[in-house]
């Protein structure tokens, strides 16, 4: 059964005189990949971040499991938190000292659940983008957390690389009942990972669908970016 990892109730976050956050509510549960879709400036950014606790919000709440604490999330925005001069195994024992993680089989299972079991003592800075993308979200996944934060990591992959990203995300979701939030402008890649969307714009989610609503409405997945694109463009 799916439990309820975080609850955000009319989150708003001002930047001087700019509303980025326009009373924001929304619940995650272990169940869900939830994609976030929108423009620059929509607002996605700020709110993985305000989940993430790495900034403050002006008004509104956000709880997970009933207490105020941020330790249940792991995170990848903007670049992965990975150091190039050292190896990947060293990146691990590296930011697991900072978790309170000491634990080499928890590194060696990281690695072999990201794909990087045979790159693991080769620096990093040798890695491939998509590899560097998943050495990022191997270490965001050593406090164990609850949900998992993606912003735009499947930008600057080819097709090979975001599909490897896909599975791996997926099996990692199904391996540890995690949920996902994850932002991509690579609408048709997200239909294939998510069963949640959220549109967002000026601040607002100003929709939502599960994957059956999309799917249903869309007509197919192929036609899928073309019907938010479409749609967006009317609410806005």
């Amino acid at each position: 059964m799916a439990e309820k990892i975080v609850q955000i109730d009319h989150v708003t976050k001002k930047y001087k005189e700019r509303t980025v956050l326009d009373d924001v509510s929304l619940s995650i549960w272990t169940g869900d990949i939830i994609g976030l879709l929108g423009g620059n400036g929509a607002g996605k950014t700020t709110l993985m971040r305000a989940i993430a606790g790495s900034i403050p919000v002006d008004s509104g709440e956000i709880s997970f499991s009933g207490e105020r604490r941020t330790q249940d999330v792991g995170t990848l925005i903007e670049n992965p938190n990975i150091y190039t001069d050292m190896s990947g195994i060293e990146n691990l024992r590296y930011f697991g000292r900072l978790f309170g993680v000491e634990d080499e089989a928890v590194y060696e299972s990281l690695l072999h659940q990201m794909g990087l079991a045979e790159a693991g003592k080769k620096l990093a800075g040798r890695y491939s983008l998509g590899m560097k993308q998943r050495l990022g979200i191997a270490v965001a996944m050593l406090g164990d957390p609850r949900l998992l934060i993606l912003d735009e990591p499947l930008n600057g992959l080819d097709v090979q690389g975001m599909q490897d990203l896909e599975e791996r995300l997926w099996a990692m979701h199904e391996d540890r009942s995690i949920g996902i939030l994850i932002s991509s402008h690579v609408i048709g890649e997200l239909v294939k990972l998510c069963n949640r969307y959220l549109v967002m714009d000026h601040g607002r989610i100003c929709m939502e669908y599960t994957r059956e609503e999309l799917l249903q409405q869309a007509g197919s997945e192929e036609a899928v970016e073309d019907y938010i694109i479409t749609r967006f463009q009317k609410t806005t």
